[in-house]
């Protein structure tokens, strides 16, 4: 729930807000090693419908929605610019499908993925292992931990709202290289696009990175949602409680708040392409 932590301030919501993050980081070990997760290849929402030119691989069976959150990232939103990284990062790489998906993209280019939970960057570290060679590692607090003009090309789908999106681009836009894109998404719970993209494009701004595009991917992020409640119905009665409750909600299930927000129109799910000149 990233945006909790940009309501307004107080006292009182900064100590929630620190109970909340210690508690989630918490959550995502749990869910990493004991839930159906570390079963999957992916931990994002997904996207629908697909892309006429998405490739489903068999690995990727029952998870063709999620892997399309990475087909628009790493192509569709990026087509138009002829991109041939050499290499790429992947921010909140999770369970590693993300740089899988991405390695059939791009084949020659090297991966390299970060990811903030330690069980994420065992599982993603096994299970890549028998089809590509990255690199996975956990990343830190307040930044990432590479060198300035480190990659070609980055990709993320979903950290940018937890990073903080000021920061996000901040930190991608130091670790790029000189006419290297950043291609990500995110969302957040009764936002608003205006604001969200404003803060995008003042951010780029000040990094000297030029703004591609901005796009309002809502209603496929909910499609995909209302598409995969069975499949979450299943996979939640697996997951411990009291960590059930809360990937109940992180699930944005049927009864939710946060799914209430989709059937409202509160949601703000976007996708962004940002490049440095060269």
């Amino acid at each position: 729930m990233p945006d909790l932590l940009r309501a307004h301030d107080s006292f009182g919501k900064r100590v929630f807000g620190f109970a909340f993050h210690m508690f989630d980081l918490a959550a995502y070990e749990v869910l990493y090693r004991l839930s159906p997760a570390r079963r999957m290849w992916f931990f994002n929402g997904g996207y629908l419908p697909v892309d006429p030119d998405f490739t489903s691989y068999p690995e990727f069976a029952g998870e063709d929605h999620s892997a399309m959150m990475y087909h628009q990232a790493g192509h569709t939103m990026v087509k138009d610019y002829d991109p041939a990284p050499k290499s790429i990062l992947d921010v909140g790489c999770g369970q590693g499908g993300g740089m899988v998906y991405l390695s059939r993209l791009y084949p020659e280019a090297k991966l390299t993925g970060t990811e903030r939970s330690a069980a994420a960057v065992r599982l993603a570290k096994r299970r890549t292992r028998p089809h590509i060679d990255a690199t996975i590692e956990r990343g830190i607090s307040g930044g990432l931990a590479y060198g300035d003009a480190s990659f070609d090309m980055i990709v993320s789908v979903g950290a940018p709202t937890y990073f903080g999106l000021t920061l996000f681009i901040e930190e991608t836009g130091r670790v790029v290289k000189p006419g290297g894109i950043i291609s990500f998404s995110g969302g957040y719970r009764q936002g608003d696009h205006d604001h969200v993209e404003g803060e995008i494009r003042e951010a780029a701004a000040r990094e000297g990175l030029e703004m591609l595009s901005y796009r309002d991917i809502t209603p496929h992020t909910f499609a995909s949602l209302k598409a995969d409640i069975p499949r979450r119905k299943a996979a939640l009665k697996r997951v411990p409680w009291p960590f059930s409750l809360y990937a109940h909600r992180w699930a944005d299930m049927p009864g939710s708040p946060e799914y209430d927000e989709y059937e409202k129109g509160l949601r703000t799910d976007f996708a962004a392409v940002l490049r440095k000149p060269a």
